[in-house]
């Protein structure tokens, strides 16, 4: 069996990429909590710009899930919903 080597450089950068995400999802969290913006960057050590753009694209994201739920809300109402015929056949009962 081969053993297979991952260079320290790859490691590095990976270790780095999740602290980065890491560090995003806390800003995140911090905003949803009503924490200043400035106050945001400081504990985080992220730039006041990368907080403001975090925030944007949470605010987007939650407006495209709310969009998104509504659509499929529409669209299963829609195949079980009554045709006016059905309906009119219910009402007397």
């Amino acid at each position: 069996m081969q053993d297979s080597v991952i260079e320290p450089a790859t490691l590095q950068k990976a270790w780095e990429q999740g602290l980065q995400q890491g560090l995003n999802q806390v800003a995140l969290n911090m905003l949803k909590e009503g924490i200043d913006l400035a106050q945001v960057a400081k504990l985080t050590g992220l730039s006041l710009e990368r907080v403001k753009s975090l925030q944007v694209t949470d605010s987007d994201h939650s407006q495209a899930l709310v969009k998104d739920f509504l659509e499929l809300s529409e669209s299963s109402l829609n195949k079980i919903w009554l045709s006016p015929e059905e309906d009119e056949a219910w009402k007397d009962l």
